[in-house]
């Protein structure tokens, strides 16, 4: 009797582990949210396009931060809006990073003397829409999705010395000015995404059983889009002159 009692002890704890293993594979893929990515990508602002006047050079930025490309990180969450066989639509915001040191420049009457150091400061904030083709992976079992991506910008920034937020006095009206304000604009983005569940799908099937987590991809993608105030003559250029691209992983849940 009591080898009996202990067998069905026995039984009976080892069926929440056996439910849980068999519900990876009975169950379907957790209900789609929304989306989450990290992105890292280098940029030079094409500031030097615009017209200089106070005795600056025409290459002010190249002049005080260089021709290097500094990181920028960014994050963009998304809420899926519309799904379908074909692709998901996802309507997110994102934000931003990047930081360019360098060492200040004054004009005076015996030439241009540099200064201490500075720094430009973007933080750049966005409204994007896109769309990616889903049925790639999903429908035809290739683990590649291409996508699609439109986005407003305002690019936030400021630059900052040894004293703090730049400023500067006109000396012939007595005006002053400092460095910091936001700038608009738009980007448009194509890239390429592979699945990682494609390498291991009995591990994303459990991935997404324990978490919510449908896919795991990496991506790779180029960026074009012009950020100066929709072309307004009094603003200038923070997007760069070249397709930026950019890298990182993205979850979709």
């Amino acid at each position: 009797m009591r080898r009996l009692a202990l067998a069905a002890l026995l039984a009976l704890a080892a069926v929440p582990a056996a439910a849980e293993v068999v519900s990876t594979e009975t169950t379907g893929p957790s209900p789609r949210w929304g989306a989450f990515q990290l992105s890292f990508a280098t940029l030079e602002p094409n500031i030097d396009s615009g017209t200089f006047s106070g005795g600056l050079t025409n290459t002010p930025y190249a002049t005080v931060f260089g021709t290097s490309r500094p990181l920028l990180t960014q994050i963009l969450f998304s809420r899926s809006a519309w799904m379908t066989e074909v692709g998901t639509l996802d309507v997110g915001l994102g934000i931003g990073y990047w930081q360019a040191n360098g060492k200040g420049i004054a004009v005076t009457s015996s030439g241009t003397v540099t200064g201490g150091s500075t720094s430009l400061v973007i933080l750049p904030l966005q409204l994007a829409a896109g769309y990616r083709f889903d049925i790639f992976y999903d429908q035809w079992g290739v683990p590649f999705e291409p996508y699609a991506r439109i986005a407003l910008v305002n690019d936030i920034w400021w630059t900052s010395g040894q004293n703090g937020i730049s400023s500067y006095t006109n000396p012939n009206t007595g005006q002053s000015s400092r460095g910091q304000g936001s700038t608009y604009g738009w980007a448009g983005t194509l890239g390429l995404a592979l699945v990682l569940d494609a390498l291991d799908p009995t591990m994303a099937r459990q991935m997404d059983f324990d978490t919510g987590i449908n896919h795991t991809m990496l991506f790779f993608d180029f960026t074009k889009g012009s950020v100066n105030d929709f072309g307004s003559n009094s603003s200038w250029q923070l997007a760069p002159s070249y397709w930026m691209w950019s890298a990182g992983i993205l979850f979709v849940f």
